[in-house]
């Protein structure tokens, strides 16, 4: 997983005109729990917890959707929750219905959320898997930067390797997981089959967050230290 920031005052890449695409933040818990297929009574926590829905419409049909964490936010493969500095934003959960894939909805998506949080908060934080080569062009394209990889070390152990020079360290200071200049399990499927030894050699990961199948063949595990 990549950790990936920008700046209100950052510039904006221009993306070209998405016809009929707008944007709302929605309330309404009865709504997202029917758009993401979940009980209301944890939308209902969502919402409590201070987390906030935003949804893109194209044709004025839900296209895509996530959120937006303005206190505390979990991430579930690392399990770890983590408070944001205040006037910080952590943007998670986003889902592109397969209809509407390929069409550039995910990254406009996250500019409008940009701009409309940008009058209370100042810095956003967004986290994707490795394998997960869509997303990780979509927050790019967003005006988002890669500061460091997030994932395991050789004996399981969640930390940051820097991509930008202390990249690692003010991602340690949100999420309060440690450095590392090793490298980083560059697949979560495999962490997530259970595989959490499993490394692959340099430029070899073939996993994919789009297809089902995984094609990464594990190495020998470590002895723990």
């Amino acid at each position: 997983m990549s950790f990936a920031a920008r700046h209100r005052d950052d510039p904006m890449p221009v993306l070209p005109e998405l016809r009929s695409l707008s944007t709302e933040r929605v309330n309404d818990v009865a709504q997202m729990s029917l758009l993401q297929g979940r009980g209301a009574d944890e939308i209902a926590r969502r919402f409590d917890a201070g987390h906030r829905a935003y949804v893109a419409l194209l044709n004025d049909a839900p296209a895509a959707w996530g959120w937006v964490a303005t206190r505390t936010a979990s991430i579930g493969e690392l399990g770890t929750t983590f408070t944001l500095p205040e006037g910080d934003r952590y943007l998670w959960n986003f889902v592109t219905l397969p209809s509407h894939r390929g069409l550039g909805v995910y990254p406009r998506l996250l500019q409008a959320i940009v701009r409309s949080e940008s009058d209370e908060a100042e810095r956003f934080w967004i986290a994707y898997a490795p394998e997960n080569h869509a997303s990780g062009s979509g927050i790019t394209k967003a005006g988002f930067v890669a500061l460091a990889d997030m994932s395991f070390d050789r004996v399981g152990r969640p930390s940051l390797r820097a991509l930008q020079p202390g990249g690692a360290m003010l991602a340690s200071q949100v999420l309060g997981l440690p450095e590392t200049t090793e490298a980083l399990t560059p697949c979560w499927r495999c962490v997530r089959a259970g595989r959490i030894g499993m490394t692959c050699a340099a430029e070899t990961c073939q996993c994919d967050y789009q297809r089902p199948q995984s094609e990464c063949a594990p190495t020998s595990r470590p002895e723990p230290r």
